[in-house]
């Protein structure tokens, strides 16, 4: 089995999901509405950009999702500030 030598935009495109994930992270904490919003955004950019990474794309913006979610509900219940 040969490897296929990795581009850059799939190099970049990875980084950008590990990114959008501990943006999602934060997310949960501090201002949800914001950190959520350019979670899913980063990770939607990365799905454009590769092919190889593809499956870890679709992670971080299912993650990037649920954080948006989770973490409106926790700033609702919470009487917290959304942005």
């Amino acid at each position: 089995m040969s490897a296929v030598p990795a581009r850059r935009a799939d190099t970049v495109a990875g980084f950008l999901c590990a990114f959008s994930l501990a943006l999602s992270g934060i997310a949960l904490a501090r201002n949800p509405a914001l950190l959520a919003t350019a979670a899913i955004v980063v990770s939607l950019v990365a799905a454009r950009m590769t092919e190889t990474h593809r499956t870890f794309a679709v992670v971080s913006l299912v993650v990037a999702t649920l954080a948006f979610v989770v973490g409106m509900v926790i700033a609702i219940v919470t009487n917290g500030g959304l942005v």
